[in-house]
């Protein structure tokens, strides 16, 4: 494990070496690939070899994205953690992603203060994605994603970002409304949207809405915050929306949703996207006003 902090960042240079091929070949195994970003006491690890995922955000030890639990049969629940990053919209792939994208290893580029990894390219879905990972703050993270078109044909896509949370807790943003409005339970305060969790062990749930380029998610003495271009629902890819909420049956995980604007990109040619994260401490009992609040101090 690779422990990366502001200053531990230019002592990884020496000894991982500073261009992806060096790099990766300290990606041995799960643990040797394990990158750990530390930004005042909040803790971001990265592991190279499962898509360049967000494993674990620790504050002062206390986790927030949701862990793996393995299942029995074929699937194993292989899509209940982390944080990971698809192409939109989701109707040119369905279902399961692309392993090139989401699972499969990607090499890595450690930089000052950054860890930068790349994908490689899926011969259906001709992409590469680039992942770069920046501490920029204490409890303050950005991430650089890159989508690199390396057909030779112009394609269309919009970037997205998934972060799998713990099935507790509260979501809220700046959004009159939710669509479908009757698939989860919501609440209108302070000018803004919430989504408290409420299980449901029948059925899983997804909601789609137009915010303001950020979003929250409240839980366990936490509040994780993110941002990112606001964009409207006609800017968009086909069917998707800026903000998408899924909730998995049971009290088993969330998917708290991002996407950017659906671009058409020339053969060679890229589209960035910026995403900004933030964790701070937020009390259990804070109200809806303290709440927001705090998200907002948050925004850059």
């Amino acid at each position: 494990m690779k422990r990366i902090s502001y200053v531990l960042m230019c002592l990884a240079m020496l000894t991982l070496g500073t261009s992806a091929s060096a790099a990766s070949k300290k990606v041995a195994s799960v643990k040797d690939s394990l990158y750990v970003l530390t930004s005042g006491k909040v803790v971001m690890s990265i592991d190279a070899t499962v898509g360049a995922k967000v494993t674990s955000m620790k504050l002062d030890g206390k986790e927030l994205i949701a862990q793996h639990v393995p299942g029995v049969g074929f699937r194993n629940n292989v899509n209940d953690y982390g944080a990971t990053f698809w192409p939109s919209p989701q109707a040119e792939w369905n279902w399961p992603p692309i392993k090139t994208y989401d699972a499969a290893p990607y090499t890595v580029e450690v930089g000052k203060k950054s860890v930068k990894m790349t994908s490689g390219k899926d011969e259906k879905y001709p992409y590469v994605f680039v992942k770069e990972y920046k501490v920029c703050g204490k409890g303050a993270y950005e991430i650089v994603y890159t989508i690199k078109n390396v057909s030779d044909k112009e394609v269309s896509v919009a970037p997205w970002e998934i972060t799998r949370v713990p099935g507790a807790g509260k979501i809220f943003f700046d959004a009159p409304s939710i669509r479908p409005a009757e698939v989860l339970p919501s609440e209108n305060k302070e000018g803004l949207t919430w989504l408290p969790f409420v299980a449901d062990d029948k059925q899983n749930r997804k909601i789609f809405a137009d915010g303001k380029g950020w979003l929250a998610f409240a839980n366990d003495g936490m509040l994780y915050v993110k941002q990112f271009d606001d964009i409207k629902t006609a800017d968009a890819a086909p069917e998707e929306d800026e903000i998408e909420i899924y909730v998995n049956r049971g009290t088993t995980y969330i998917e708290i949703e991002n996407q950017g604007a659906y671009k058409k990109i020339a053969p060679g040619a890229s589209l960035t996207w910026v995403v900004r994260w933030t964790l701070l401490p937020a009390a259990d009992g804070l109200d809806a006003a303290a709440l927001k609040a705090l998200a907002k101090k948050a925004l850059k």
